[in-house]
């Protein structure tokens, strides 16, 4: 039988080999493992991130001084301690809401000065403002949207009239409000016995009325200049696409100063504050976000529309 030999040395390198592979495959795994549950850790932080975000939504001062962002119509100014310590608001100057029909910026009271916008009245907390009709840059509370553009237009007839050269001016305002009044009645069905024998009706059954009452306000305001005979043509802002008005201008400006008196019918409709869908979405999405009005906008924005001014002006 032949002997077989064994080398030793050899054998032993081998075995030292392949024991050195084993363990490298081993550390590899062991690598892969780890590093596959370090991939997993970083993408659901990741995926946390990106829903906290979306939850939030944060507002950063880089991306509001960017050109291509644009300053929502409805701003309402909060407490910049609401989110404090929360990780992806840190260094905001607020968030952006979008659950309702119309998109708000909530500001917060420490980024308002930064902002570079003009507030009317002074910004408080939890108040909302509203975009100018007239200048981007200026937001106005909501209950004093419709105060002010009255105001407004009373000063740009005065200012027509005097600066049309006129003695004296007055401005009749009426407004007609219309109520609806639901009256319940109720009558009494008594149990009847017809000549059949059979139970013909019973209880008590409840019937509405309604009705429409009509009421009408009115006040007056009058004006007395010096008078001239040198009109100026008057800049126009409430009343730039009002025929009546625009008239009366080119009257007294290029016909030699023929006219006296004038009375003009201007009715609101033509010089509304914001039409009755954007009122009627500011009340719903101050109601979506928890805000509180003194009236509804909706309601204001009907009344405007069926005010009407009486211009009389005498030159």
């Amino acid at each position: 039988m032949k002997k077989i030999s064994f080398d030793t040395k050899k054998t032993a390198e081998t075995a030292k080999d392949l024991f050195s592979k084993a363990t490298d495959a081993g550390k590899k795994a062991v690598e892969d493992v780890q590093k596959g549950a370090k991939n997993l850790s970083e993408k659901a932080k990741n995926d946390s991130y990106i829903r906290r975000m979306k939850k939030y939504n944060p507002l950063f001062p880089e991306q509001y001084i960017d050109k291509n962002f644009n300053i929502p119509n409805m701003i309402m100014i909060r407490d910049d301690a609401e989110r404090k310590g929360i990780d992806v608001c840190e260094g905001a100057i607020g968030w952006l809401n979008n659950d309702s029909e119309i998109e708000v910026l909530c500001l917060y009271d420490e980024a308002v000065e930064m902002s570079g916008i003009k507030f009317l009245p002074a910004p408080v907390c939890d108040a909302v403002y509203y975009v100018d009709s007239f200048d981007r840059n200026c937001f106005i509370r909501t209950d004093y949207i419709f105060q002010k553009s009255h105001e407004e237009r009373l000063a740009e007839l005065k200012n027509i009239a005097y600066m049309l050269g006129a003695k004296a001016c007055s401005i009749e305002i009426t407004e007609t409000v219309y109520e609806t009044v639901t009256d319940k009645k109720k009558a009494d069905l008594s149990a009847k016995l017809p000549v059949n024998g059979q139970l013909k009706a019973s209880g008590k059954a409840e019937q509405n009325f309604s009705s429409q009452d009509i009421n009408k306000r009115s006040g007056k305001i009058t004006a007395k200049f010096e008078g001239n005979d040198t009109p100026e043509r008057p800049e126009l802002k409430w009343f730039a696409n009002d025929e009546n008005i625009k008239n009366l201008i080119e009257m007294r400006c290029t016909k030699g100063n023929s006219i006296q008196s004038e009375t003009l019918e201007l009715s609101g409709s033509t010089s509304a504050t914001m039409a009755q869908k954007t009122a009627y979405a500011i009340d719903c999405t101050m109601n979506k976000i928890g805000a509180k009005g003194s009236s509804s906008m909706e309601h204001q924005a009907v009344k405007e529309n069926t005010s009407m001014l009486i211009f009389r002006v005498k030159f």
